[in-house]
């Protein structure tokens, strides 16, 4: 068993490896797999074939920068998709930040979480708005 994992990790020595974009595929691709099945589609089992071997080629590729630029759109791609339907003017919230949309010009300002109301200027126009953290 020892020496499986010494070759296994010889193997992915210098490799990209998985993230979030590999990730996305692989459940992606189990997904139309199921679907492919259940509706008797060799045409979406295909497809879900050649996204996994995508993923894999993406995850033994030594090309560093590449894979990462790409994992960089789908982050911020899937930013855009999440932030849409969490809608556009609604504060959301992380552990140490509150994020606010400015109704004027729509830029995001980060303000350290606190409690009660808060008056925030923004950066871009000067608007002051008040809100709840």
């Amino acid at each position: 068993m020892d020496k499986l994992k010494e070759k296994l990790s010889r193997l992915m020595y210098g490799r990209y490896g998985i993230d979030q974009l590999g990730n996305f595929m692989m459940w992606a691709a189990v997904a139309m797999m199921i679907f492919g099945a259940v509706v008797r589609s060799s045409l979406i089992y295909t497809l879900a074939l050649v996204l996994i071997v995508w993923a894999d080629v993406r995850i033994m590729s030594k090309n560093h920068s590449k894979r990462y630029a790409e994992n960089q759109k789908f982050l911020e791609l899937k930013n855009r998709v999440v932030g849409f339907f969490r809608g556009g003017t609604r504060a959301f919230k992380d552990k140490e930040h509150c994020y606010f949309r400015c109704p004027s010009c729509h830029q995001q300002v980060r303000v350290p979480k606190g409690k009660g109301h808060i008056e925030i200027r923004c950066p871009k126009c000067g608007t002051k708005f008040i809100k709840n953290t």
